[in-house]
């Protein structure tokens, strides 16, 4: 199970590296949505995806104790 538990720790790095990229794409001299499209739904969609990784990687935890 550590070894699971790594992987997902992994894939976390991973998306938070993805939510650099994304970070980076946003034009902070104007924040509007018709012009951040696509770099907002880039970093919703990235922040679900750690959040889910963390809740089963918890969920993992709980059932191996």
């Amino acid at each position: 199970m550590k070894a699971v538990a790594k992987v997902f720790n992994a894939m976390s790095i991973i998306f938070v590296v993805i939510l650099i990229f994304w970070l980076v794409k946003l034009n902070y001299n104007d924040l509007s949505f018709k012009q951040n499209r696509s770099a907002y739904l880039g970093i919703s969609s990235v922040l679900l995806m750690i959040f889910a990784l963390q809740m089963i990687k918890r969920s993992v935890n709980r059932k191996r104790k």
